[in-house]
C-alpha cells in the first residue's frame, strides 16, 4: 500500500484537482436555459472550459462541428497531463489505448475522404485536435495517398493493418465503407482489452477492469441496438460487429441481437443495467440511461483507497461524457431542437450533492 501511495500520490492529487473542475449541476441548469449559442458560449467561457471557448471565439468559428472539436481539446489536455505524470509503462499503455479512440475516429474521417474523393481541406474541420502524444498514425502520409487501397497498404504495419486488408475486400463487394469503419472500431477495442489485461499491478488491474468493462458494455449495448433497429442488419451481423472486452458474454450479446425490438432487448439486459434502462423509449433514451448508469459506476473509483489507476481511467471517461453532453446541448441550441434536457444530459450531472469535500471526491449516488 505504501508503494502504491508513493507511486500515485502526485498523479492522484493532479487527477482529483482536474475532476473537481468538472461542471456543477448549477452550470448545467444555466447552460440549458441560455437562449441561443452565443449566450451558451458566453456562460461556458466563465467555466473551466474558458481557454478552449476563447480560442473558438477568437477563430470566429461557432458552428456545431467547430464547437465539438474545440471543446474536446479540453479532454485531450487532461489526457496529456495524466500521460506526463503516469508512473508505469503498462499504465501508460492503457491511457494511450483509451486516447486511441479519437485517433481511430480521425482515421475513419481520412479513409472516408479518400473513399469519397474529398480533399483534406474539405474535412479537416472534422478532425479531433490530437498531437503526437495522443496519435502516432502517419496522417500526413495518408493524406497523400490516391486511393483507399493505397492508404490500407500504408497502414499494413500498424495494428489496423490485418483487419483493414480483410475489410477492403468487403468494401469492394458491398460498395460501402462500413466494413472498414467497423474493422477500425474492433481493433481499437481489442487494444483496450489487451491494455487492461497488460496492467501488472493487481490493484490497478482490478480497479480498471470494472470501469472499462462497464464502458465497453454500454458501447456494445447501444451498438447492437443501432445495428438491429436503425440499420436493420441481421442478428448475426450485429454479433459479428460487436466489440471485444466487457463483461457481456458472446451468448449474452447474441441474445440481445436476436431481440425483436428495443423493449425486448432491454428486458434481456443484466439486472443492474436493465433497471437503469427501463423506461427508455428509443435509442437516444437508452444511451442516456446507460450513460447515467456508467457515471455512477465510474464514481465508485473515487471512493475508498485512492491510490490506483482506476481513478485516472474513470476521470477521463467521465470527462468524455461531460464533453459529449456539452456538444449535444450546444447542437440543440444551434438547431433550436426542443428535446427535453433530461434526454441530452445524464441526470447525475444535473443533481446536487455529488461532490464531497474539497478534493473532488464523489459519492456513488
Amino acid at each position: 500500500m505504501l508503494r502504491a501511495a508513493l507511486k500515485y500520490s502526485y498523479l492522484n492529487a493532479k487527477t482529483r484537482t482536474m475532476h473537481a473542475r468538472r461542471l456543477k449541476p448549477s452550470d448545467w441548469h444555466i447552460l440549458e436555459t441560455t437562449k441561443d449559442p452565443p449566450a451558451f458560449l458566453r456562460y461556458l467561457s466563465a467555466t473551466s472550459y474558458a481557454p478552449w471557448v476563447s480560442r473558438l471565439l477568437s477563430a470566429r468559428q461557432e458552428g456545431n462541428e467547430q464547437f465539438e472539436r474545440f471543446v474536446f481539446a479540453a479532454l485531450f489536455d487532461d489526457y496529456r497531463k495524466i500521460i506526463r505524470s503516469i508512473p508505469d509503462n503498462d499504465a501508460l499503455g492503457l491511457v494511450r489505448a483509451l486516447a486511441a479512440r479519437f485517433e481511430a475516429e480521425n482515421l475513419k474521417i481520412v479513409l472516408r475522404a479518400l473513399f469519397s474523393g474529398l480533399k483534406k481541406s474539405q474535412v479537416s474541420h472534422l478532425l479531433y485536435p490530437l498531437d503526437q502524444k495522443l496519435s502516432r498514425l502517419p496522417f500526413d502520409s495518408l493524406w497523400r495517398q490516391d486511393s483507399l487501397g493505397d492508404a490500407v497498404k500504408l497502414l499494413a504495419e500498424t495494428a489496423y493493418g490485418p483487419m483493414l486488408r480483410h475489410a477492403l475486400s468487403q468494401v469492394d463487394a458491398q460498395g460501402r465503407l462500413f466494413p472498414v469503419e467497423m474493422a477500425i472500431d474492433i481493433v481499437f477495442f481489442r487494444q483496450i482489452n489487451s491494455a487492461v489485461h497488460g496492467v501488472r499491478s493487481r490493484r490497478d488491474r482490478t480497479s480498471v477492469v470494472e470501469v472499462v468493462n462497464s464502458y465497453v458494455d454500454v458501447v456494445n449495448i447501444c451498438h447492437v441496438a443501432r445495428i438491429r433497429f436503425v440499420y436493420g442488419l441481421s442478428a448475426e451481423e450485429a454479433l459479428n460487429y460487436s466489440y471485444p472486452g466487457g463483461s457481456l458474454t458472446i451468448k449474452g450479446l447474441h441474445s440481445l441481437a436476436k431481440a425483436k425490438d428495443l423493449q425486448a432487448l432491454i428486458k434481456l439486459l443484466p439486472l443492474g443495467i436493465r433497471l437503469a434502462a427501463e423506461g427508455a423509449e428509443d435509442i437516444p433514451g437508452l444511451r442516456m440511461a446507460l450513460e447515467e448508469w456508467l457515471l455512477r459506476r465510474m464514481r465508485r473509483a473515487f471512493l475508498g483507497y485512492p491510490f490506483h489507476l482506476g481513478v485516472q481511467v474513470a476521470h477521463l471517461l467521465e470527462k468524455e461524457i461531460e464533453v459529449r453532453s456539452l456538444v449535444r446541448l450546444f447542437q440543440a441550441k444551434a438547431t433550436q431542437y426542443q428535446r427535453p434536457q433530461a434526454e441530452l444530459v445524464p441526470g447525475i450531472l444535473l443533481k446536487s450533492g455529488d461532490s464531497v469535500g474539497g478534493e473532488g471526491v464523489v459519492q456513488a449516488g
